[in-house]
Formats: C-alpha cells, sequence, structure tokens
C-alpha cells in the first residue's frame, strides 16, 4: 500500500517513488511556493518502509488502475480546484503547468524559450546519469568512470559557462527563479554525491555558488529540515547509485 502524506488544504497531489528521482524538482517548486500539497509516494510503506522491487511494482500496478489519465505514468500530479479536476503525467509537462500557475516561467517570450533549452539540455544530461546509475553489476565501474572522466564535464562545464556569463547568477534565466533552476539545482546537487568534488569553490565555482543561493531561500531552508523532505534515495534503493 503506498505512502500517503495528505495535506486536508492541499489543492495539488503529487504521485510518485518514494525517492528524489523525477519527482523531486516538482516538489522543491511547490514548496518554494509555499503551496501545500499531498503525495502518494508509491514503493514505501506508511511508516516510511521501502519495499522490495517486486512489491514496488505491484503498487504501482494497484494505483495506476485508479489514474484518470489517458497515459497513467509516474509521476504524475492531480490538481483539484473549483470543484475541477485536472491528471497530468510527465515529468517536464507537470513542471510546466506548475510554473504557468505559480509564476515560475519567465517574464517574456524570450525567457520562456531560454527555459526550455536549458530544461531540454538539462534532461539530456540526467538520461546520461540515470543511464549509468541504472548500470549494475560489474558493467557499473566501466560505465561511471567515462561518465566521470567524460560526460559530466560536457555537461558541468556547459552550466559552468552559462551562468557565469550572467549578470545574475542565482539563477538561470531572467532575475528570478523559474522552473529550470529547481532542474538544474537538482542535477547539480546530485553530482556533490555521485561524482564527490566536481563541484566545488575550486572546481566550477558559480555552480557551487548556485548551489548555495538555492538552498539559502527561506522556502527551500524551511522545505530541508521537513519531515516530508527526502534527502536519500535519489534513485531507486537497488540502482548502483541510489
Amino acid at each position: 500500500m503506498a505512502q500517503k502524506l495528505i495535506r486536508q488544504s492541499a489543492d495539488f497531489t503529487l504521485g510518485y517513488w518514494g525517492i528524489r528521482g523525477l519527482g523531486q524538482p516538482i516538489r522543491a517548486m511547490l514548496a518554494c511556493a509555499g503551496v501545500p500539497f499531498s503525495e502518494i509516494r508509491l514503493g514505501v510503506l506508511q511508516d516510511g518502509t521501502l519495499m522490495d522491487k517486486d512489491a514496488e511494482e505491484e503498487d504501482w500496478a494497484t494505483v495506476r488502475s485508479t489514474l484518470e489519465s489517458p497515459f497513467p505514468n509516474l509521476p504524475f500530479l492531480i490538481h483539484t480546484s473549483a470543484g475541477t479536476s485536472i491528471t497530468l503525467t510527465q515529468s517536464n509537462t507537470i513542471l510546466r503547468y506548475l510554473a504557468r500557475q505559480l509564476d515560475f516561467y519567465g517574464d517574456s517570450e524570450h525567457e520562456r524559450t531560454e527555459i526550455d533549452q536549458l530544461q531540454d539540455e538539462a534532461y539530456d544530461f540526467r538520461n546520461e546519469i540515470i543511464a549509468t546509475a541504472y548500470t549494475l553489476g560489474v558493467e557499473y565501474s566501466n560505465v561511471f568512470e567515462h561518465f566521470a572522466n567524460h560526460t559530466l564535464p560536457r555537461y558541468l562545464d556547459g552550466f559552468e559557462a552559462y551562468l557565469a556569463k550572467r549578470e545574475v547568477r542565482t539563477c538561470f534565466v531572467g532575475k528570478r527563479l523559474s522552473l529550470v533552476d529547481f532542474v538544474l539545482y537538482e542535477l547539480i546537487w546530485q553530482m556533490t554525491k555521485m561524482v564527490p568534488g566536481s563541484i566545488c569553490h575550486s572546481s566550477r565555482p558559480t555552480l557551487q555558488g548556485f548551489i548555495n543561493a538555492f538552498e539559502s531561500i527561506p522556502e527551500i531552508v524551511a522545505y530541508r529540515k521537513s519531515d516530508t523532505y527526502i534527502e536519500h534515495p535519489i534513485n531507486s534503493p537497488w540502482a548502483s547509485f541510489a
């Protein structure tokens, strides 16, 4: 049975595995906006105990059968307002929808185009991270080495250079937070754990400054201290990098 974290006043319900994964930028955006939200965390018992792989798949099958969506998937977002309800899937669709609802989608068409481009680049990077993290067994060592020495520098150096050229370095687009900051914070933060030393004041200092600024936002500070915040696992517990 999926873990349910219910907020009675919440108009939004997020459904996802009980990991950071694709769900964390969505959670962070809602928290930063000060919007209460409920969660359905699959693969997790109500007391927070993680299920094994077979049990979590059964958990998803049960929840999937209840979703009013033509494309049931994880994560999903249910938005209930004024007596109507909409169910969305696909993480990027959810992020863009929430960004429009919560005013995290830039201040001009030019900024929105920048956001879209960075979001796509970020998800290309995320696909490489996932391909590495979910490589199992003896193959993981060689795949990780290639990732750390070749793939990671390609993307992180690009983001470092992009942000370093900006006047405002606490966000990637415009002069205030946008949806892509939640996505990039999560990926950059993950790299500090997956490849220690890849981001610090002596290596990619602009990205380190971005992390520090993001984590200093009062709403993010409060969220990271809350009982519902997930520090780990980042990926499924059975991944090579969890």
